[in-house]
């Protein structure tokens, strides 16, 4: 997937996410793509129902699903993260964005902590 195609599918999926009461962040690096979505459970299961339809993904894995206290980004209907942002921002990220499970926590958690450093 090129570039202008990863900014044409953000900038669609910001708008549906936003009418569907959805925030979250989308990291993509070298053909890899992580997301955390936030929102009511219906709206987010029906979200990651068409993501798992989508035939341009290869191999797409939950890592985790659950109640939520508070979002971890309230203020994002979507914030893409591209390679440039994650090298310069969160080096660290780009040797476990690789698609593979033995990578899964750490992700996960790498993801989560750019909410603590999220503009409003």
């Amino acid at each position: 997937m090129g570039l202008s195609s990863v900014f044409h599918l953000f900038d669609v999926c910001q708008k549906k996410n936003k009418g569907n009461e959805i925030t979250g962040v989308l990291f993509f690096e070298k053909g890899h793509f992580a997301q955390i979505l936030e929102g009511p459970r219906e709206n987010v299961s029906k979200i990651w129902k068409k993501i798992q339809q989508d035939p341009r993904h290869k191999i797409v894995r939950e890592l985790a699903f659950s109640a939520i206290d508070q979002r971890l980004f309230p203020h994002w209907a979507l914030r893409l993260y591209g390679g440039e942002h994650i090298a310069h921002d969160l080096p660290h990220l780009s040797g476990i964005l690789d698609g593979l499970p033995v990578h899964d926590h750490a992700l996960l958690n790498t993801m989560r902590s750019v909410a603590k450093g999220a503009p409003a």
